[in-house]
């Protein structure tokens, strides 16, 4: 009916571009046109109307949208469509062009969208480009973060400050670094971030070592937060068949059926609670948490590796992949370190040995895969931790013992002393600074080894569990509990 003109009764102009409508349709569609033909405006009169903020090109997706609710968002007109919606009162446009950005948001335009969303109160845009932003703070360009005003950085430094405090001195560092004079505004910076919920090694090995510490009140600050002793730390294994016992926490063996299920167990109140399924049923996957995501990597469905990788993001509960790995695993190492996702081993095709050695590095910033230095091994039923700033390959059916030096990609090419007990799938963590290796997947396992990595010694650990056979053990880890 608008292609043929037919009972058109105003024109829009967009510069040179006339486009004949129908204020029916507009009013219908914008609360903008709405208001102007329902009032005493001149407009309301009018055969014509000139749009004089809004482009040709514009102009012709908007009309677009509100004759047929299409458009087509990009990264080159979402910006000016976003400014045009805001002012015609098109909230449906305005909430796909949000969700739009919100999918690609990237290291070079988080904070120039943390900008737009401010302006035009997207809130959606702000959480997702604030997150963004503090899980990515060292890839972040100098241009960037230059537009990062400090009213901004102490609300970003605010709302994260139970969540991400380590992420938010690291932010405050490189922005305090970018100009000439910032340094002044360091120490008031520093008085929202909550220092005592970082990790004491964080404080030793980067609070301490940051030059705008070093004066009293930084001073005051490191040993307020060195002597705070709100948190407890437990130790939770787990056995098979998914056992809540007392003291302990609660896994199930891997099941050969594909589930989509997902839990969340809350140590304060001794409570699971039920978390959104996973997108895609798997079993034999490994899953990792980290900065209020979980990562769920590989696995197995209908006979076939799966190189997939789903996160869930705890602040908003939804779900998302990240590109896929290389190749199909299951049963893989995966490990933060560094702040930095490395997936290390694994087997594929469909029997347990065919081991993979490839280590694999997700970089955040161009969002793809890229190949590391490969173990030096096979390490069929190992596990890994991130110690010190490396990755410890441990255990397993030949008793590994490697380590990974992620800031030069090498492989320490002197041997380690092994486990002296085998160890297959047998959960490993860190402990008061030494790495734990807790039964495992078989009776030959029913024994608890602690590595100490500054003199490479293994020792039978203090450790018992006099509910639960150490041969039942499937996964343990250390967690901080509020006292």
């Amino acid at each position: 009916m608008r292609e043929a003109e037919e009972l058109v009764d105003v024109t829009l102009v967009f510069e040179e571009r006339r486009v004949k409508c129908h204020k029916v349709i507009l009013a219908g569609t914008s609360d903008y046109f709405r208001g102007m033909f329902l009032t005493d405006m001149a407009e309301s009169a009018s055969r014509e109307i000139v749009m004089e903020e809004i482009s040709a090109s514009i102009g012709a997706l908007l009309i677009n949208f509100m004759y047929g609710g299409l458009v087509e968002i990009t990264t080159q007109n979402a910006q000016d469509l976003l400014t045009a919606s805001d002012m015609l009162l098109l909230d449906a446009l305005k909430q796909q062009i949000e969700k739009f950005l919100c999918r690609n948001i990237e290291s070079t335009n988080c904070i120039s969208l943390l900008n737009l969303a401010q302006f035009h109160d997207l809130k959606l845009l702000m959480e997702d480009s604030r997150n963004f932003l503090l899980d990515h703070v060292d890839g972040i360009d100098v241009e960037e973060m230059n537009l990062l005003q400090e009213g901004t950085l102490i609300e970003i430094i605010q709302l994260s400050a139970s969540s991400s405090p380590e992420d938010s001195f690291r932010l405050i560092q490189k922005w305090v670094r970018l100009v000439e004079g910032r340094s002044e505004s360091f120490l008031n910076l520093m008085q929202h971030v909550s220092l005592s919920k970082c990790s004491k090694e964080f404080i030793r090995s980067t609070v301490m070592q940051e030059e705008l510490m070093a004066n009293e009140q930084g001073e005051r600050l490191i040993e307020a937060a060195m002597q705070t002793d709100s948190h407890e730390q437990h130790l939770v294994v787990c056995g098979w068949g998914g056992q809540l016992r007392e003291e302990f926490g609660t896994s199930g063996r891997q099941n050969p059926v594909a589930q989509t299920d997902c839990f969340l167990y809350e140590a304060l109140s001794n409570e699971w609670r039920t978390l959104p399924p996973m997108p895609t049923a798997r079993y034999n996957h490994s899953s990792i948490h980290h900065k209020n995501n979980l990562f769920v990597v590989g696995g197995k469905k209908d006979g076939a590796a799966l190189n997939s990788i789903e996160t869930l993001d705890r602040r908003n509960g939804k779900w998302s992949c990240l590109p896929p790995m290389p190749r199909g695993l299951e049963h893989a190492l995966v490990v933060f370190v560094l702040n930095r996702l490395f997936v290390l081993g694994g087997s594929f095709r469909n029997v347990i040995i065919d081991q993979c050695v490839q280590v694999n590095e997700y970089d955040a910033i161009l969002k793809e895969w890229v190949p590391r230095s490969p173990m030096p091994e096979e390490c069929e039923g190992a596990s890994a931790v991130s110690l010190e700033d490396h990755i410890y390959v441990v255990g397993g059916h030949d008793r590994r013992c490697m380590r990974y030096n992620p800031r030069d990609d090498t492989w320490l090419d002197i041997a380690l002393h092994r486990p002296h007990f085998v160890h297959i799938f047998s959960p490993a963590l860190v402990w008061e600074g030494k790495i734990v290796i807790c039964g495992g997947d078989m009776e030959a396992s029913a024994h608890t080894e602690e590595y100490n990595h500054w003199v490479d010694r293994w020792a039978r650990s203090w450790l018992t569990f006099d509910v639960l056979p150490m041969w039942q053990v499937r996964s343990a880890f250390a967690m901080d509990i509020p006292s």
